[in-house]
């Protein structure tokens, strides 16, 4: 007797090799549709950025950490990829996705453990990222040793005004839309406490990708306790206060520097950790957008005195 017969096609070959420059629209459309098809299975509304606008920063991560940059290809076409970026002893997943049909396959641990072993980082380095809550990329940080530490709150909005004490002043350092050498020992002088590295490429990064960016120095009677960047395009941070008592005055002068700056909309990440930033926040009026998890394989830096630059620098 005659029959049909089945046969299993086995999955195209994947080729795993460090990023190109001329990968990175490719990247930018993975991250793209792989963030729709998360907010689809989440039941939340769809991301709101173009992959274009991904571009200056996978530039950025290419550029300073090439030897953190990999993808997969597979009949030509990038599927998956993963960008580590190591500061000092900080080795952050600044961003790892794949494209829905490739995910659950095994590509993207192959990704992941080239971006994290080939940097060579030092002995000791903590890994660490800004997660979603996707259950099987929580599994999969977990194999890398790295456990949630808390919630990271993105809030945006309209800011109102709210009164503001008297004691702690904002001063800009250096000329708007250029990160000054002050401006950069500055920021070093508390990302090396608070964010445990110094990350002066990073900062003339933020500076470059935004137009209008400014650094403020944090007084407080005669004494510098913080800094704090507001963005051209009305990002918030990164910045921090040594004292954790200082975060919501911190958070206040911000938002109220972003609305005499003219800016309409502001945009911030805080760790739940931070518990004085978000009651500022909520103060002016800003909502939670979406939630992500600070996971990481130590315990890194004073997140409770820290207000990050976003998702993919931290």
């Amino acid at each position: 007797m005659g029959g049909w017969h089945l046969i299993a096609r086995s999955p195209p070959p994947v080729h795993i090799r460090p990023a190109r420059p001329r990968d990175l629209a490719a990247c930018s459309r993975v991250c793209h549709r792989a963030l729709r098809d998360l907010s689809r299975r989440q039941g939340l509304p769809p991301p709101r950025f173009r992959p274009r606008d991904l571009l200056p920063f996978l530039r950025h991560a290419l550029a300073t950490d090439p030897k953190g940059f990999y993808v997969a290809v597979s009949r030509g076409k990038v599927v998956c990829y993963a960008i580590t970026i190591l500061r000092e002893k900080t080795h952050f997943l600044a961003q790892f996705f794949a494209l829905p049909g490739t995910q659950s396959r095994g590509i993207g641990r192959q990704v992941l453990t080239r971006a994290f072993e080939a940097p060579r980082p030092p002995r000791g380095a903590t890994r660490c990222l800004v997660a979603s809550l996707d259950l099987r990329a929580q599994s999969l940080y977990l194999k890398f040793g790295m456990s949630p530490r808390t919630i990271m709150y993105y809030l945006s909005g309209k800011p109102r005004a709210v009164p503001q004490g008297d004691e702690l002043e904002l001063r800009q350092v250096g000329p708007t839309g250029r990160v000054s050498p002050r401006a950069r020992d500055l920021a070093a002088r508390f990302d090396r406490v608070l964010r445990e590295a110094r990350r002066d490429v990073d900062h003339r990064f933020w500076f470059s990708s935004s137009k209008g960016t400014r650094c403020f120095e944090a007084r407080l009677r005669g004494q510098t306790v913080g800094y704090i960047l507001v963005r051209g395009n009305g990002v918030i941070g990164p910045g921090g206060v040594r004292d954790p008592r200082l975060s919501e005055p911190l958070m206040s002068a911000a938002i109220a520097k972003a609305r005499d700056l003219g800016l309409k909309k502001v945009l911030v990440w805080v760790p739940g950790l931070n518990e004085g930033a978000l009651r500022a926040a909520f103060a002016a009026g800003l909502k939670v957008e979406f939630l992500t998890v600070w996971m990481s394989s130590r315990d890194l830096g004073v997140l409770a005195s820290y207000i990050p630059s976003g998702g993919v620098l931290f």
